[in-house]
């Protein structure tokens, strides 16, 4: 499966997420996300795929430059109308290219560490991070709203999901042996 491919399904995982919530339930601080909401964790996906995306206009990502957009955090409709709007870019963008991937992590002045990359490389780590905040997501969901069905996978990594199907294969096949 292409990555662009694999970033459709977490997007469209994030969007039916986001379509049963209440708008208050998008952006109501839970205890179970240390007083973070739902809209926060998506908000920050939806920038880090956006900044991939203009990074491979630019040559440079960097996801330090992230805009906190309290709009996308808060506003349901305006995180699902990105999200549909990066499925739209991301099937625009087909080819590998390369990248240079800013990363800053010195807290008293701008020093980026300059890193090559790639484009399908930052694909890849998106996916990665995406899965990672669906995960957190997924625990407040069950915690919170056991009313919203949540998507087959969601959270979950695609590792995950190939070594289970493999294991319950090899289950299979000894117990009828």
């Amino acid at each position: 499966m292409k990555l662009q491919q694999v970033s459709r399904s977490i997007l469209d995982q994030l969007i039916s997420i986001s379509n049963q919530l209440k708008d208050d339930e998008f952006r109501a601080p839970l205890k179970v996300l240390s007083g973070n909401t739902i809209g926060k964790h998506i908000r920050h996906i939806i920038e880090f795929y956006d900044l991939m995306v203009l990074g491979t206009e630019t040559g440079t990502v960097n996801y330090d430059k992230r805009g906190h957009d309290k709009v996308i955090e808060e506003n349901r409709l305006m995180a699902i109308e990105k999200m549909n709007a990066l499925k739209s870019e991301l099937d625009n963008l087909s080819e590998d290219h390369d990248l240079i991937l800013k990363a800053n992590y010195d807290i008293k002045k701008e020093d980026p560490t300059i890193i090559k990359t790639s484009f399908f490389r930052e694909l890849q780590y998106n996916i990665e991070h995406a899965i990672h905040h669906m995960a957190i997501i997924k625990i407040a969901l069950i915690s919170e709203f056991e009313l919203v069905s949540i998507p087959e996978g969601f959270g979950i990594a695609y590792s995950t999901i190939k070594y289970e199907k493999e294991q319950n294969v090899h289950s299979n096949l000894s117990s009828e042996g």
